[in-house]
């Protein structure tokens, strides 16, 4: 692959990163409403989807790596920086453009999946208390 086709391929796979990030935030959005309705069959199928969808965007994000290091030339580059400074202003600009883009959905993502996290331990925590007591009902003082 030349470098045009290198940077081709790169943004293409940040386009497609931003659109499935975008589902996923919809899927951790519906993940949170399914755990307040305690609806455990829309859990377990949309637990399905997103690892589905973080098994693809961890397969672009490899094919990324690979490609930001052909495109640098060098062997661990810590981001897209390097690919960037190579880059004329147009395309410079509109690359960069995209990866803002895809890093603020990266963050919301990660910000919505700790919070379903922790509603779904509490939720769990709540329900062992339920079905079990507390665990200091009846120790000594």
């Amino acid at each position: 692959m030349n470098r045009q086709e290198a940077v081709a391929r790169l943004v293409h796979d940040v386009q497609s990163d931003i659109e499935d990030y975008g589902v996923l935030r919809q899927a951790l959005v519906r993940q949170f409403e399914s755990a307040m309705l305690h609806d455990s069959h829309r859990l377990a199928e949309l637990a399905e989807q997103i690892t589905d969808l973080v098994d693809t965007l961890d397969q672009r994000r490899l094919a990324r790596m690979a490609i930001t290091r052909a495109l640098s030339g060098q062997a661990q580059p810590r981001n897209l920086q390097a690919v960037f400074d190579l880059l004329a202003p147009p395309a410079r600009t509109a690359l960069e453009g995209l990866w803002r883009e895809l890093e603020d959905l990266v963050r919301e993502c990660k910000q919505l999946n700790v919070r379903n996290c922790e509603f779904i331990v509490e939720q769990n925590a709540l329900m062992q208390r339920v079905l079990h007591g507390e665990e200091s009902t009846y120790a000594a003082l």
